[in-house]
């Protein structure tokens, strides 16, 4: 039985396709090779090479270059309009209110991006928590132990509680835990065998059909 929602930010409460994402990949781009002092192009092949067992550029920069000026970083990477990329849904808080489960967020940005997407989403009351990199002490998904720290202070044994989330690496090790995964993507799966669904507006009826009846309004 599946007793608590753990939903991801970025690209899954909103469409991959809005184009925030990619936004907030260029800046991380553009940040990495002003502090290496390389090329964009440079920067943005080692990023997609070097950076990525570390799950997070920011946890890359640290270990490797021994960086430090995390709150710089979060400042330099995340735009404050978001309004401008992600468009408004009216339908979301009414997904979420049918939805008589408790649920959070799990998510490698900082907390003050989270807190942005969730005002203008119109959905920040719906969420009991919001569990965002720093909490993980700068080491998110997809290390093992944050999702065994998130979940126990959720007060749930792994396997009640439904991950949710865009990126098939991050649901992966979550599955391999014992945890339930759902996949979002847009284009309705990559291969990957994990359950799938292209919008979160279809997260009511995935859990109607696919887990229980009780616990959908």
């Amino acid at each position: 039985m599946v007793r608590h929602l753990l939903i991801d930010l970025d690209n899954t409460l909103y469409p991959a396709s809005s184009g925030l994402d990619r936004e907030i990949d260029r800046l991380m781009t553009l940040f990495v090779a002003r502090y290496l002092r390389i090329s964009f192009e440079d920067a943005q092949y080692l990023r997609r090479t070097n950076a990525i067992p570390y799950g997070t550029t920011l946890q890359w920069l640290r270990i490797e270059f021994g960086f430090h000026d995390l709150d710089g970083y979060f400042e330099a990477v995340h735009p404050k309009n978001v309004e401008d990329y992600i468009p408004a849904d009216p339908q979301l808080p009414r997904i979420l209110d049918a939805i008589d489960l408790p649920k959070a967020i799990l998510t490698n940005s900082p907390r003050e991006h989270a807190d942005r997407v969730l005002a203008h989403l119109g959905v920040a009351d719906r969420f009991s928590r919001v569990f965002d990199i720093r909490h993980n002490r700068f080491q998110g998904k997809p290390y093992q132990d944050t999702y065994r720290n998130v979940v126990a202070a959720l007060g749930r044994r792994i396997d009640e509680v439904l991950f949710v989330d865009d990126m098939p690496r991050y649901l992966l090790p979550f599955r391999d835990l014992g945890g339930r995964c759902l996949l979002v993507d847009e284009d309705g799966g990559d291969g990957s065998g994990l359950d799938a669904i292209r919008r979160i507006t279809e997260l009511e009826d995935f859990l109607k059909t696919t887990y229980f009846l009780g616990g959908v309004k």
